[in-house]
């Protein structure tokens, strides 16, 4: 069964450059299975948008309806779904699976397993899993769809850690690596452990002391326009 005529347009910015063995543009699955059914149903899929400055490494797919904003890097071996948006300068790591309807905002550092709908803040680092709850295993894979995690500006998840449902992480939250997370974690926490919660204020360790610093230093102001 040929494809080809199902695929998203690409349009490139300038100076983007795209490495070997990649896919862009494939077609979402409710519309090959429709295609199969009935080949009268082939039109071709949402167009693709790449800003400029862009890299993707070798063997990235991306789905039909993405849009990747100026200088965005995306490393070998990652996977972004179909509807799924990057923001200007965000970096997704080796191997990274980005799910269908992602955002992703700013200057971002995206790792690991991202799902369906998630919700992902500017200058976000997750190196760990969000996923969602998966209670409803008995019906059609398409009809649980669930609530999907929300992770604020200037929050981390750190590598290994899972962040689990439809909970809110920050914003200037840190999961640290191996946690798991099963309940919000307020602005300004450091989540450790199995759902163990402390106040930025209240943090004793040495680790994070150069990013809580950084995150209450005062901010300049913003320039006039």
């Amino acid at each position: 069964m040929n494809l080809d005529h199902l695929y998203g347009t690409v349009s490139m910015g300038q100076g983007s450059a795209v490495g070997e063995h990649c896919t862009l543009g494939y077609p979402k699955e409710a519309r090959i299975r429709a295609f199969r059914e009935d080949p009268a149903t082939a039109e071709a899929g949402e167009p693709v948008g790449i800003g400029d400055r862009c890299m993707l490494f070798n063997q990235v797919i991306v789905y039909e309806g993405v849009s990747i904003a100026d200088g965005c890097l995306v490393e070998d071996r990652v996977r972004i779904g179909y509807d799924s948006r990057v923001g200007p300068g965000s970096r997704i790591v080796y191997g990274a699976y980005i799910c269908d309807r992602v955002s992703i905002g700013a200057e971002a550092r995206i790792a690991g397993f991202v799902c369906d709908a998630t919700r992902i803040g500017d200058r976000c680092t997750v190196m760990g899993d969000l996923v969602h709850e998966y209670t409803r295993p008995h019906v059609d894979w398409w009809d649980a769809d669930e609530e999907s995690p929300r992770v604020e500006d200037d929050s981390v998840v750190g590598y290994g850690a899972r962040v689990v449902g439809g909970i809110r992480i920050g914003p200037r939250s840190y999961v640290a690596a191996g946690a798991v997370v099963t309940r919000d974690v307020p602005p300004e926490h450091i989540a450790t452990g199995v759902n163990t919660l402390t106040p930025i204020r209240d943090w004793t360790g040495t680790r994070l002391r150069a990013l809580i610093e950084h995150w209450t230093s005062p901010r300049p102001p913003a320039a006039s326009r």
